[in-house]
């Protein structure tokens, strides 16, 4: 438990540093991370059965508290409120990187594991 404490503790705090020093572009950068690192661990859970507390820890605890997607949440339904129309486009880029982030992660840890 405290593992996977700490691990959410450096995952936020590396969520705010990242936000901050890239304040236009540092959710995208996290939240593309993040779904990088769970996809990048769901293929070495699967082919070396690690332990389920340090499966918990990698992805509920750092990449888990290192990604937001309440935060593009918020961020979309401004823009559509102020009607500048880019909620959808926000929302798109941010989920659909994601998407693609963790299946490139799959596919890279995959080719290394074999």
């Amino acid at each position: 438990m405290i593992v996977f404490i700490l691990a959410a503790m450096l995952g936020s705090v590396s969520r705010y540093l990242i936000d901050f020093y890239l304040p236009r572009h540092g959710i995208l950068l996290v939240n593309i991370l993040g779904s990088f690192i769970a996809g990048c661990l769901l293929s070495v859970t699967i082919a070396f059965q690690l332990n389920d507390a340090v499966v918990q820890a990698i992805s509920g605890g750092f990449a888990g508290s290192l990604t937001t997607f309440s935060t593009v949440a918020v961020s979309a339904a401004q823009q559509h409120m102020q009607g500048t129309g880019g909620a959808w486009k926000l929302w798109i880029l941010q989920v659909g990187l994601s998407i693609a982030a963790c299946l490139f992660g799959v596919v890279m840890s995959l080719w290394f594991i074999t």
